[in-house]
């Protein structure tokens, strides 16, 4: 599912981890869909699985024969994965943009097209995020600009100047808040981020389970995200729940004295949602 590989201005990675068929069977729908959509750029998929097997291999011959199938042998975490398909992505002098694209996302049929009208709106672009629906985040955007104090990993388009100058994500996050980190930082180097309100993303997690794993993952990339960024109390509170949730031993990394710049744009005034929320 790609359209002149070799001359591709967008790479999209999929990290996958034992994903449903039907997960698969509806992202490879509208992929398709994106790619007839007149406007849309020339684009190359790169599917990584971080499964305990490579059985998603077959189900993606299936759905989309040729696929540019990656079996990690290993869960690398979210993070991670996307930083090995994209430096090679931009290993490619004609690649302008990389997306992270979570694989229980739909995107609509002009998301990506849109996304690139977007980075094109203003200098110094750094990050893009799909507008999710039903489910939107309340975090807030300027509405003239699109300006956003953080923007999520479920649909996020970096581009080459970010990665030349800030890199990508920070493998430490094995899951959760290396998207609030990776724009932190973005903003702290001077890039603009932003929302893209026309590229809308179908994402409905209102019946996704809370399990004890995802509560302890967030709680733990948060204090590592609270020791980075030299917020002592707020590393602490969110290591203790980890540990009051049964969380295994480990080593938080001494709190950091960051630079002006990156301590000015940390917000931890909003618990999780790390930005005033619009609602």
């Amino acid at each position: 599912m790609s359209r002149d590989l070799d001359d591709a201005v967008l790479w999209l990675g999929i990290v996958l981890y034992q994903n449903v068929p039907r997960e698969l069977e509806r992202l490879c729908a509208a992929l398709r869909l994106n790619q007839e959509t007149p406007g849309t750029p020339a684009f190359r998929v790169v599917w990584w699985d971080n499964s305990p097997t490579d059985a998603l291999r077959a189900e993606l011959s299936r759905l989309a024969p040729g696929s540019d199938y990656r079996f990690a042998g290993a869960n690398l975490g979210f993070g991670a994965a996307h930083n090995r398909v994209m430096k090679e992505a931009f290993a490619s002098p004609t690649t302008r943009y990389y997306l992270c694209v979570n694989p229980d996302g739909v995107p609509h049929p002009r998301c990506l097209s849109e996304l690139v009208t977007e980075a094109e709106r203003a200098e110094r672009t750094g990050l893009i995020e799909a507008r999710l629906f039903p489910d939107e985040h309340p975090k807030p955007y300027e509405p003239v600009t699109h300006e956003t104090p953080w923007c999520s990993g479920c649909v996020l388009l970096l581009t080459r100047e970010l990665y030349r100058q800030v890199g990508g994500f920070d493998e430490r996050f094995f899951m959760y808040c290396e998207d609030v980190d990776l724009s932190w930082r973005a903003r702290a180097a001077g890039f603009s981020i932003r929302v893209a309100p026309r590229a809308l993303v179908h994402h409905y997690t209102v019946d996704r389970e809370i399990t004890t794993r995802r509560e302890l993952s967030v709680r733990r990339s948060a204090a590592l995200l609270g020791a980075k960024y030299g917020n002592a109390a707020f590393a602490r509170e969110r290591l203790r729940e980890y540990q009051a949730l049964g969380g295994e031993p480990f080593s938080l990394p001494a709190v950091a004295r960051p630079p002006a710049a990156m301590a000015r744009v940390a917000d931890f005034r909003h618990l999780f949602m790390f930005a005033e929320s619009r609602w």
